[in-house]
């Protein structure tokens, strides 16, 4: 099995910095992109070819959730992991 890509999408700077230096710094993993919000959602997904999204559920403009059904009605492979406070 190759490098497990993960993409992040959170709005908290320092959380968002923090999940990729711990992704980054374990084998077997990388971060593919990290985001403070969900536009360009489509390509910023399709630019990152991640196996994993981590998903905020509270985001500015679109939250989440919706963002969830968007990966997943587009991108059926990638798993979506939401996270919250």
């Amino acid at each position: 099995m190759g490098t497990i890509r993960i993409s992040i999408f959170e709005d908290s700077k320092h959380l968002r910095e923090s999940l990729q230096i711990i992704l980054n710094g374990t084998p077997g993993y990388t971060c593919a992109g990290a985001y403070n919000d969900c536009a360009d959602l489509l390509y910023r997904i399709k630019k990152d070819e991640p196996d994993i999204v981590l998903m905020d559920i509270e985001m500015p403009g679109m939250k989440g959730i919706e963002a969830t059904r968007i990966i997943k009605a587009n991108f059926p492979g990638v798993h979506v992991l939401i996270q919250t406070v």
